[in-house]
């Protein structure tokens, strides 16, 4: 059985992917890195989007910088900074 992981869009990452959700099928290792270039991969209009997005791994916030890593099952949430009024 092939196990896989969830990434969820929202605000201009939903725009820039045309998706709300993909999922992708998972490997041992997708470190952060790698998930980026999945990513990338898969929608190449999302690259200025991540570059200032949030990410979160099951709800907690992720540091876009540390090297995590992805698990099946796991929902990855793709959260791009919102302005509000």
């Amino acid at each position: 059985m092939t196990q896989k992981f969830t990434v969820l869009y929202f605000a201009a990452a939903k725009d820039a992917s045309k998706a709300e959700s993909d999922s992708f099928e998972w490997k041992e290792g997708i470190t952060s890195q790698v998930l980026t270039q999945l990513l990338l991969d898969r929608h190449p209009t999302i690259s200025t989007v991540l570059k200032s997005s949030m990410f979160a791994v099951n709800m907690e916030y992720m540091d876009q910088d540390s090297n995590w890593t992805v698990s099946p099952g796991d929902e990855v949430a793709i959260i791009p900074p919102v302005s509000g009024g």
